[in-house]
């Protein structure tokens, strides 16, 4: 049974600060064995798309570089790019992101930002799972060329998972761009004929070019569409859709390529979730809604299920913020699924699929970490 640790979000006093918070995630034995002398330690993040504005501060992540890197480890930060044409597609872009989010890779991170699948997102080789709908998957060559490796994610809703935490930035934030697409082959896009009103504000985020024409003629062609959901995340009116009958699927695609990374990792792993600025936009979209619950802290654990799982619940037992998407799907109470309202998911499949997998369980014991 895995320790999950509780790390409140009130800051009543400078003793208990963002920084500070860092300090005692730093003193969680699980977590400070992962921090060695002269070896090296990789921080995954999940660097949201430029216009999301409820993203991690990059104090939170520059101070657990350098933490760490007082500590004697040799740190880096990574992530992965995106499959569509947004702020973050390859290299070039994610690097002018990064530093536009405030990022500052010379001063802050010592030159160690770097992409886990590298400056093409195509840096690395399939390697082998144990999944029963993934048989492996391409992972980028930044996993096995480090050792021990701390996730962090931003806690959001997510329209597919439920649940963006733990399990997301494992299995998707290490993949090439093959094996990021090889996880959305399960997915079918809709066009709602309806709905959109030919604005073209979703044309530039397509990278094949399955959308074409100009705005007031926009065209759709979903033979040529590779499942970068582009088009979902930028529709201003919610024309674009996915179908039902493969979101199970991708869940459990998600959880055997995390399976399949943690596999492959070198050293042990650490993951620790924000459950602060909860929006119902994960950071793959470019615009952030105000979030729906009050800033919960943090939770962490080196069992990516249960941190997870304690994340989920932790989400359904709190209070809505008024004026927030939880009052006007009428969620504020206690106990209402918010996650579900939202979504119209829950993350209770892909985390019992994750359990079957034996990527972690369920069954944890809470504990404060000051």
């Amino acid at each position: 049974m895995a320790n999950v640790y509780w790390i409140k979000g009130r800051s009543e006093n400078l003793h208990k600060n963002a920084v500070s918070k860092i300090d005692a995630l730093l003193s969680l034995k699980e977590l400070a064995r992962l921090v060695k002398p002269d070896e090296s330690l990789a921080i995954k993040i999940n660097l949201s798309e430029l216009g999301y504005t409820h993203y991690l501060p990059p104090v939170i992540i520059g101070s657990l570089f350098s933490k760490t890197r007082a500590m004697g480890a040799k740190s880096l930060v990574t992530d992965s790019c995106s499959l569509f044409k947004g702020s973050k597609f390859d290299g070039y872009s994610w690097m002018d992101s990064a530093l536009l989010l405030g990022f500052s890779n010379g001063d802050t991170f010592h030159n160690q930002l770097m992409q886990s699948a590298g400056y093409t997102n195509e840096e690395g080789r399939f390697r082998s799972g144990d999944g029963e709908y993934l048989a492996g998957v391409e992972i980028g060559s930044l996993l096995t060329d480090t050792g021990n490796l701390i996730v962090v994610s931003h806690v959001t809703a997510d329209p597919l998972l439920g649940l963006a935490g733990a399990i997301k930035n494992l299995g998707l934030g290490f993949l090439t761009r093959s094996g990021q697409l090889k996880i959305n082959g399960c997915l079918e896009i809709s066009v709602d004929d309806q709905t959109c009103d030919h604005c073209g504000v979703c044309m530039p985020f397509c990278p094949t070019g399955a959308i074409s024409g100009k705005p007031g003629q926009v065209s759709f062609d979903l033979r040529i569409c590779n499942r970068c959901l582009g088009c979902y995340v930028s529709c201003p009116n919610g024309a674009i859709g996915i179908q039902p009958e493969g979101i199970s699927e991708y869940q459990k695609c998600v959880v055997d390529a995390a399976h399949t990374v943690k596999k492959h990792l070198t050293g042990q792993a650490f993951f620790i979730n924000f459950l602060t600025s909860v929006t119902p936009q994960s950071d793959d979209y470019p615009f952030s809604d105000i979030p729906f619950i009050p800033d919960l802290g943090i939770i962490a654990s080196e069992d990516p299920v249960a941190v997870d799982w304690a994340t989920y619940q932790m989400i359904v037992r709190s209070p809505g913020i008024p004026g927030s998407i939880a009052q006007d799907l009428d969620v504020l109470q206690k106990g209402q699924d918010k996650i579900r309202a939202i979504t119209g998911q829950t993350p209770v499949e892909m985390l019992d699929y994750a359990e079957k997998m034996h990527l972690g369980s369920k069954d944890f014991e809470f504990l404060s970490g000051k």
